[in-house]
Formats: C-alpha cells, sequence, structure tokens
C-alpha cells in the first residue's frame, strides 16, 4: 500500500507505470541524459579512438601508448605534478 498523503496525494508506482512508453520514445529526463553524454564514439571499447593501441613489450624497450593528453590533463584538473624531491618547489 502506498500512502499518497506521503506523497501529495500522488502515488509513485502508477506515475512510473504511466509513464512507460511502448512507442519507444525517450522520456525529457532520458533526452536530457542524451544531450548531456554527447555523441556515441564507440560501440565497444575497443574501438573507441580515445585509448591507445600499443601495448608495452618491456623486453623490447616498447612503452604502452598513452591516450593524447589523458595524463597531462589529469595532472591540470589536480593541480600539477607532486613535487620531485630535491628539486624545489
Amino acid at each position: 500500500m502506498i500512502d499518497t498523503e506521503k506523497h501529495g496525494g500522488r502515488n509513485p508506482l502508477v506515475e512510473m507505470a504511466a509513464s512507460i512508453d511502448i512507442f519507444g520514445t525517450k522520456s525529457p529526463e532520458e533526452q536530457e541524459l542524451d544531450r548531456i553524454r554527447g555523441p556515441k564514439v564507440a560501440d565497444s571499447i575497443e574501438d573507441d579512438p580515445r585509448f591507445g593501441k600499443v601495448a608495452a613489450d618491456p623486453e623490447a624497450g616498447v612503452e604502452a601508448s598513452n591516450s593524447s593528453g589523458s595524463y597531462e590533463a589529469f595532472m591540470a584538473m589536480m593541480g600539477g605534478p607532486p613535487p620531485m624531491p630535491g628539486r624545489g618547489g
């Protein structure tokens, strides 16, 4: 039982059931989420161009590729790299 007095005279379960659309159109909330998320980049993580495709091979001296700017953007967000001992600042 839902106490409608606690919900301003409305039954939230009935409202949720009424919001279901059998035709697949998106609710205003879903449309806003799609707008925030932006365009689809890839169908799977393997196809995502934002990730590096080169695996590390220490025996051959090859380092894994880093997506351009990801580390740098993270460090800028955190206020820069931590100070190195003996190098000041």
